[in-house]
């Protein structure tokens, strides 16, 4: 993944919703797949389900659309921290 991959993928989590981010961030593995996170996240909101259910389509999209995004931008903060790609450094010019 390159730089400006891993920051777009950081950009899209910070344009999230705060309560998802959250969620994900203080509950969710980044080994879990983005179907149990999206249970989770659903399951936490204040009446769960209903909850959802009552949000308009549009709204639901973008729900889930953040619950994925936050959780894929774990997952590569994840990966840059553990297997982190060294780059030789360029001699200083003189």
């Amino acid at each position: 993944m390159t730089d400006d991959e891993y920051d777009a993928i950081q950009e899209r989590k910070h344009t999230a919703h705060p309560i998802v981010r959250q969620i994900i961030d203080r509950d969710c593995h980044v080994a879990e797949n983005n179907r149990s996170v999206i249970r989770h996240v659903v399951s936490k909101l204040r009446d769960g389900y209903k909850t959802l259910r009552d949000l308009p389509r549009a709204e639901r999209r973008r729900f889930f659309e953040d619950c994925v995004a936050v959780h894929v931008a774990n997952r590569a903060e994840y990966e840059a921290v553990m297997w982190p790609r060294y780059k030789t450094p360029t001699p200083p010019e003189l």
